[in-house]
């Protein structure tokens, strides 16, 4: 890698590190919590610095869950595509293979709408728009107004094949939820595990596969605590983990799913090879054990060598912001405290 490209990598890493700084503290989630209805959360965030922009997108009063959740996306978009512009060939390489998480999530929301027995939706004027997209506009896709035309515009993508061999319930004509979720984010993960191991020949490909493998590592912990509550063979559940492994094993994946109860199961995962990530985090429930691990990690990855991993890293965090918030906006509009959705 030439000097002029590690130049532009490190600019990209130290770019990161500022906007990570303008996330939210403790102290703002806090105040988060006390507040009573979505208008107080958007002016709240109206005055930080991480999402202040978002908020200007938003109606005065009365934003709809639909608008607040597109404001969001299209911040973190924006987001992307500046590092996008800074980056080293390379580094774009990598970040332009991302884009297929976004198409991703465009698909899963397409479903679960569907599945919700709406139709063909109006075009969001104010939905991101993602140029680098591998594949449809994401905004194409989950506007989609039946299973069969999401398919349609899916024949060219990697979840083309996933999509047309779904089994359908014949009376709705659409796949289940759960499976088809599960096994659209394990296609992105196998083609992602593929991509970075053959493929990707930029900065710290070592560091960049651990950095990953470690959300497949946190993604395959929140999955196999939800398939110990529902007592799911040991078998059937290895087969639904992600194709990405770092440090999460099958004899850790046995261990959650034998234990007798939540404490069993956290106890479990502390003395795992992700132990480290788990160890001070007290006796708090294992899902919160896995938001606050996946945080500590990739805060020190920011704090780190400055290298791709730290865009990562950030982009990353600010995803798990975003999801946050968005839970805490439709508890507010239930008239529900926004602390129990905040995990």
């Amino acid at each position: 890698m030439n000097r002029g490209n590690r130049a532009l990598d490190i600019t990209l890493a130290i770019k990161s590190r500022a906007k990570y700084a303008a996330m939210l503290t403790r102290e703002d989630k806090r105040r988060i919590c006390s507040l009573t209805s979505p208008d107080e959360l958007v002016a709240f965030l109206a005055r930080t610095s991480g999402w202040r922009e978002a908020m200007r997108a938003l109606p005065v009063a009365a934003a709809t869950d639909e608008q607040f959740s597109s404001a969001l996306d299209q911040e973190i978009l924006g987001d992307f595509e500046g590092l996008y512009r800074m980056a080293s060939d390379t580094s774009k390489d990598f970040l332009s293979f991302l884009t297929l998480d976004a198409e991703l999530r465009a698909i899963t929301e397409a479903l679960r709408r569907l599945a919700s027995g709406a139709g063909a939706q109006p075009p969001d004027k104010s939905a991101p728009s993602l140029r680098l997209l591998h594949g449809e506009n994401p905004a194409r896709l989950r506007d989609a107004g039946s299973f069969e035309e999401l398919v349609k515009l899916c024949q060219g993508s990697i979840y083309g094949p996933v999509l047309r061999s779904l089994e359908l319930d014949k009376d709705t004509g659409l796949p289940a939820y759960g499976d088809a979720a599960l096994r659209l984010e394990t296609e992105f993960y196998r083609a992602l595990s593929k991509y970075l191991r053959r493929s990707y020949n930029g900065p710290a490909k070592k560091t960049l596969i651990e950095t990953v493998s470690f959300r497949a590592d946190m993604l395959n912990v929140t999955y196999i605590l939800r398939l110990r509550r529902f007592n799911t063979p040991a078998e059937r559940a290895e087969e639904l983990l992600m194709p990405l492994y770092g440090n999460f094993s099958p004899e850790t994946a046995r261990a959650v799913l034998a234990a007798g109860s939540d404490e069993e199961a956290a106890e479990a995962l502390k003395a795992s090879g992700l132990g480290k990530w788990f160890a001070g985090l007290g006796d708090a429930p294992p899902e919160k054990l896995v938001e606050a691990a996946e945080a500590e990690h990739y805060r020190k990855v920011i704090h780190g060598p400055p290298t791709l991993c730290t865009v990562y890293a950030y982009l990353t965090l600010k995803e798990n912001e975003a999801a946050m918030l968005k839970r805490a906006f439709v508890a507010l509009g239930y008239g529900l405290s926004p602390e129990r959705y905040m995990l």
